[in-house]
């Protein structure tokens, strides 16, 4: 458990200066806890029972020659000045304490947020890095539950268990040290207290950390429902399934409680079942140490030192076992936040040379990729010169997307590799490639933001490029009739934009970025007849001294391209220009004679 903890470090600078400024601290403050019980000694042997103190007989000689000059001391002070120096003792110790106490606990939790706020930074910053491929398998609400929840999860730990098990244990230790001292014989006796109560502790820590991986799994999972059920309410009421889907939050929310409440039934028993193991064993000490003041061996002073320090003993061991068993439930997130840091992306930004333009063309070379075992493209072929208008068409999941997501190295080919000017793309720095790319995307990414922000996409942003790619784009009339024009919030993913505008916003995001090569993914599917024209214009005047891929839907568009390839299953079945693929009648006639008729019924 402490390896994982201490694996964080790999990951991210941990302040350890913090930690052990809060550990000194907390060493300090658990030693004056020891030192005030001290203070019970002359308060019972000389102020209550009016009799010399007495040091045991059973005293290491290293620490009675320590305390006999000042037993000497207390002896010869006056029972009503020795009680005022006890009041003054107690009033400094408890200060101390206090102080103490407080700068322990303002380090570890320093320390504690600190760490936990660059670990969330750090998952946040792998989640960006990570290819697509990994957000295909993860569901978003999965991986929300890791930055937030497993996060908060570890935050009870670095914040509050880690320091209590510490502190407890540092106690534990203290008061041991102080009936050792006193009466080692007597307190190897104690020591018979303890083995029933650590042996079932020990075993409800392992289950708590399976329970613990379950609780993180199921939170994953509602994370993911409320995300489906904010993101999809337009087609849940259309189709009146809120019934169904409320009954899926609430089975699987039934479960969470399930499982909290198994691991809470566990942790809650710990301290009751230590506190009657504890006063049975202490029944037989309490009788041996008592028989032991009459035979004079023990003051009665040292003797209640002895019982308050080792009943002392109880209070932190069940702290120690609590902080433990919590522990060990909340360790359990790691393993899902390790899940994420240690993932490899399966695209490597290991390029030294920046593409400083496109000059000659891109070539497809013999690319095959598969998602799993499902092969989506083979041995593809192709070679696009600068400047060339492509498009793209085929049946849906003939790998459209997929051909332009390799390009813009969303994912890596299983083989084959693609050129840019007789060069692996790879050996390019990753976002010098990207730099040189536009896209647009066939469902528009709006983030809730600006528009401005929106379309600038950047921090720093050119008012003159941000006008032009505005009016290219269609959308200065819409933004003219918006009371703060493009400092409008689009709301959260574009809520308050409909799908053409939010089509055209990213249009008009590209526009802004001006790159060598555009990428448009069925750019006109979300727009109405008019916006569709307003945004073919648009792309007719940007698409000039471009290169530019365009996968498109409706054929139509295509007419004025330099070259057409048709995917089928995977593969290249045809290219040429329009006119040449409709007069072959083979599959780009085909799929043009079915929009047809579909678009004519």
């Amino acid at each position: 458990m402490i390896r994982e903890f201490l694996k964080l470090s790999k990951y991210i600078n941990i302040r350890w200066r913090y930690f052990v400024a809060g550990m000194v601290f907390m060493l300090i403050s658990a030693l004056l806890n020891g030192i005030s019980l001290s203070s019970i000694v002359p308060l019972l042997d000389r102020i209550i029972a009016g009799r010399d103190i007495k040091i045991p007989e059973n005293l290491p000689n290293f620490i009675s020659l320590k305390i006999t000059p000042i037993v000497s001391i207390l002896n010869s002070v006056s029972s009503t000045s020795l009680l005022k120096y006890i009041i003054l003792f107690l009033i400094t110790i408890i200060f101390l304490k206090g102080l103490f106490f407080y700068l322990n606990n303002y380090f570890f939790h320093f320390f504690g947020n600190r760490t936990l706020t660059d670990l969330r930074d750090k998952i946040y910053s792998k989640i960006t890095s990570l290819s697509m491929d990994f957000f295909s398998k993860e569901q978003s609400g999965d991986i929300t539950s890791k930055i937030i929840f497993d996060v908060n999860l570890l935050m009870r730990s670095f914040v509050g268990n880690f320091p209590s098990l510490i502190f407890q244990t540092t106690l534990v230790l203290v008061y041991f040290f102080i009936i050792f001292t006193i009466d080692w014989k007597m307190s190897l006796v104690s020591l018979l207290i303890f083995p029933p109560i650590l042996l079932p502790l020990l075993n409800v820590g392992k289950k708590l950390r399976k329970l613990g991986s379950k609780i993180q799994e199921a939170y994953g999972m509602v994370g993911n429902l409320i995300h489906e059920g904010v993101y999809g309410q337009q087609i849940i009421k259309a189709y009146n399934q809120e019934e169904r889907i409320v009954e899926k939050f609430n089975l699987e929310n039934e479960k969470i409680f399930k499982t909290v409440m198994s691991a809470t039934k566990r942790i809650l028993l710990i301290s009751p079942f230590t506190e009657v193991v504890a006063v049975f064993g202490a029944s037989g000490i309490i009788y041996y140490g008592a028989s032991k003041v009459i035979e004079g061996s023990l003051s009665s002073g040292f003797l209640f030192f002895f019982f308050i320090s080792l009943f002392s003993i109880i209070s932190p061991l069940k702290g120690v076992m609590t902080a433990y068993a919590n522990l060990k439930h909340e360790s359990s997130a790691l393993r899902r936040i390790f899940e994420v840091l240690d993932k490899e992306s399966s695209v490597r930004d290991e390029g030294a040379d920046v593409l400083e333009g496109l000059e000659r063309e891109i070539e497809f070379k013999n690319v095959s990729f598969s998602y799993g075992e499902k092969s989506i493209l083979k041995g593809i072929n192709l070679k696009v010169k600068k400047g060339e208008k492509l498009g793209i068409v085929g049946q849906t999941g003939a790998g459209k997307s997929t051909l332009i997501g390799l390009l813009l190295r969303l994912y890596e080919p299983n083989a084959g590799e693609i050129l840019v000017d007789g060069k692996n793309m790879k050996n390019y720095i990753l976002s010098s490639l990207r730099d040189k790319i536009g896209f647009v995307s066939q469902e528009p990414i709006i983030f809730s933001d600006t528009l401005k922000k929106n379309i600038a996409f950047t921090e720093t942003i050119d008012e003159k490029k941000l006008e032009k790619a505005i009016a290219t784009s269609g959308l200065k009339e819409y933004i003219k009739s918006l009371p703060d024009g493009y400092n409008t919030l689009t709301g959260e993913r574009g809520a308050t934009l409909s799908g053409g505008q939010k089509q055209l916003l990213s249009v008009a995001r590209a526009i802004y970025k001006d790159p060598e090569i555009l990428i448009l993914d069925e750019a006109t599917a979300s727009l109405d007849s008019k916006s569709e024209q307003l945004l073919q214009e648009a792309l007719y005047s940007i698409i000039k001294n471009r290169t530019v891929f365009i996968i498109a839907h409706r054929l139509s568009t295509l007419r004025n391209v330099d070259r057409i390839i048709v995917l089928m299953n995977g593969k290249i079945s045809e290219e040429g220009t329009h006119q040449e693929l409709f007069d072959k009648k083979g599959d780009y006639y085909r799929l043009w004679q079915l929009q047809f008729s579909s678009d004519k019924s």
